[in-house]
């Protein structure tokens, strides 16, 4: 039985904290007994990640974008599906029992070889040894990599080390962290996973921690004898460059950041090119006359900041999607337009820095004429239009390096700042709209908005709060958009707390989860001012919305994505805020960098909001938010009924 503690007297005074507390306590003992209840039956699928956001949920490591995964699925308490995806060789069969592999979902969509490493892989799952996990007993995460750090330290009689032609480009190096390019020279360290299983680290040959495994003599590693001689000669090399240095695993990673593989750039060549690369650099630079990673970065930065005599500009179509945007470090598709930074590293080689069109910083390099930019005549006549037009832009604003939303706008496009602007504001209908950029990095994210915490599942981007990712919340081209004030919930301006709500409509949770069960993916669009202009009081604006959010989609029992806009409004000496409602900004953000990469169906997609403009709404924010965006509208009385 759960005993809440409370004292009748103020709970005599306040007959709305019964309610609360004894709501508290359902709930709590709702999810004790879903954790006492025993594991549903999961259905398992195979497929290749969507993106590189997924996290394996045995070893806690990122699954790469493309890379085989495995998932099981169990029907939620809370009535939707949950996905719980693992790397292959960290799929627990002994919780997840798979019956014949062919039966698994998603079999015959996967390639042939792809197939054949599966069963491989799934053959050595079920030679396991006695060390079984059973579902309750298995393992935390932390658990688990306190358990395999010390065979990772290096334990030399317990690993064994193998050289080979890597099969594809989806492993990475557990050294500088970066993929191996397909039929890249690579070193692998296997040693006894206690799960069960035998586990390989894989690393280019320049990042290989070599004072912790038994490389040497090379002569005896594992497929030695089936490389190609000049490749030999390279791990025999690896050898003298050992010797030469008493503490060798410092020595490859100061080697290892742009030597083969190192860097994107240099992965995207072709092996030959890649093994030429690196024996040209052994050549160049002295082991042991090269600079600590600190002064290289210094040296590096004066260079980037833009001497023209020191850096020379190549413009070009991406080879593949590997690279990444120094700007906005996002990836840059493949037939992508991307503009090169090329510098003289100390090191003694050549490094280039890609960037999209739009986040170039052209006031750091020599881009101006685009005409002698290297690579200039060999692009389409569209393109070189727009790196003229960007030339222009960049003439007419002396600051190109950091542009605010309409600049970015303007980069993309190819258009004027004031086009883009007016463009901002009244974007044409349809899927062939013009798109603002939102740049975006990791790095931006905070845990806190402007010195007021953030729960736990709550980030801070610009003057956005968002509620992160949970699992069974699914990217979609199909969306479904919804304000939440006076929209989904009944709220008071005047009254704050995040219990301090109630549902709009009875028919909301039913509508909503019937539109997950069809595919969309449920957004939140909500303009929160109260959070920025209370400076005093910005903890308790912060709590009483976002705990709102929380416990309305506690109560709807659906995954939602919800983004909430801070700024203000344009006021007498205020900008306006490009993603406070009616501007778009947060629509933007959430089809750039939270669905996946996948385009969206704006004939399938609408927002629902209760600020359309009537006589007796509050503005017209909702409805123009829409028609920005060019989706379909609703107010809440005609879409949920009365």
């Amino acid at each position: 039985m759960l005993v809440v503690p409370f004292s009748s007297l103020s709970l005599a005074r306040n007959p709305s904290r019964i309610r609360f507390l004894l709501a508290a306590s359902a709930a709590r003992v709702a999810r004790l007994a879903m954790s006492a209840s025993p594991q549903a039956a999961a259905t398992v699928s195979v497929e290749y990640a969507k993106s590189g956001r997924s996290t394996c949920k045995g070893c806690s490591g990122a699954i790469a974008s493309g890379a085989l995964r495995l998932g099981a699925t169990t029907p939620d308490p809370r009535g939707y599906d949950a996905t719980k995806w693992y790397h292959v060789a960290c799929f627990p069969s002994a919780s997840h029992p798979l019956g014949p592999v062919e039966s698994i979902n998603g079999f015959d969509s996967i390639k042939e070889d792809d197939r054949v490493e599966l069963l491989h892989e799934l053959e050595k799952n079920r030679k396991r040894d006695q060390t079984v996990v059973s579902p309750s007993e298995e393992p935390s995460p932390k658990k688990v990599k306190s358990q395999m750090s010390p065979s990772a330290e290096g334990v030399s009689d317990k690993a064994s080390v193998s050289v080979e032609y890597a099969k594809s480009g989806r492993s990475t190096c557990k050294g500088c962290t970066e993929n191996i390019a397909k039929g890249t020279l690579r070193l692998g360290a296997s040693f006894h996973d206690p799960r069960g299983f035998e586990n390989t680290k894989w690393y280019h040959v320049a990042c290989f921690p070599t004072s912790s495994y038994p490389v040497f003599p090379v002569e005896n590693i594992n497929g030695f004898d089936s490389i190609e001689d000049h490749d030999r000669e390279k791990l025999q090399e690896l050898k003298e460059n050992h010797k030469s240095d008493d503490n060798a695993a410092d020595h490859l990673k100061k080697e290892m950041d742009h030597s083969i593989g190192g860097s994107k750039e240099v992965s995207e060549k072709n092996p030959e090119e890649v093994k030429n690369h690196n024996i040209k650099s052994d050549k160049t630079v002295n082991p042991l006359d090269k600079p600590n990673p600190k002064k290289v970065k210094t040296q590096m930065s004066s260079t980037a900041k833009g001497v023209s005599v020191k850096a020379s500009v190549l413009v070009e179509y991406a080879k593949s999607g590997r690279s990444t945007c120094k700007g906005c470090n996002e990836n840059i598709a493949k037939g992508a337009l991307r503009l090169g930074a090329s510098a003289h590293d100390p090191r003694g080689y050549d490094s280039t820095k890609w960037y999209h069109v739009a986040c170039f910083p052209a006031s750091s390099y020599p881009v101006f004429p685009v005409e002698n930019l290297q690579g200039f005549d060999s692009i389409k006549n569209d393109d070189r239009e727009k790196l003229r037009e960007l030339e222009e832009n960049y003439k007419s604003d002396g600051n190109a390096a950091e542009p605010n939303l309409n600049e970015e706008m303007a980069d993309s496009t190819g258009i004027s700042k004031e086009g883009a602007a007016k463009n901002l504001e009244e974007l044409s209908a349809g899927n062939n709209r013009i798109r603002p950029v939102i740049s975006f990095s990791v790095s931006d994210i905070n845990k806190d908005y402007k010195g007021a915490t953030l729960p736990t599942q709550w980030k801070a981007f610009k003057t956005v709060i968002f509620r992160e990712q949970e699992d069974g919340l699914r990217a979609s081209a199909k969306i479904a958009a919804f304000d939440f004030d006076g929209c989904l919930a009944k709220t008071s301006v005047r009254i704050i707390g995040a219990d301090k709500w109630s549902l709009q409509h009875k028919s909301i949770p039913e509508k909503l989860k019937r539109l997950y069960n069809d595919g969309y993916k449920l957004v939140i669009f909500t303009n929160e001012s109260n959070i920025d202009r209370w400076k005093n009081k910005r903890q308790e604006a912060v709590d009483s919305k976002v705990g709102r959010l929380d416990n309305f989609i506690e109560c709807v029992k659906v995954p939602i994505q919800v983004f909430i806009a801070c700024g203000l409004g344009k006021g007498k000496g205020t900008p306006d805020d490009p993603y406070r409602k009616p501007n778009p900004g947060m629509w933007w953000l959430m089809a750039q960098h939270f669905n996946s990469g996948i385009e969206i169906d704006m004939d399938k997609s609408f927002y629902v909001g209760d600020a359309a403009g009537r006589e007796n709404d509050h503005s017209d924010a909702d409805i123009e938010f829409a028609k920005a965006i060019g989706l379909k509208f609703h107010v809440p009385e005609e879409y949920f009924g009365p």
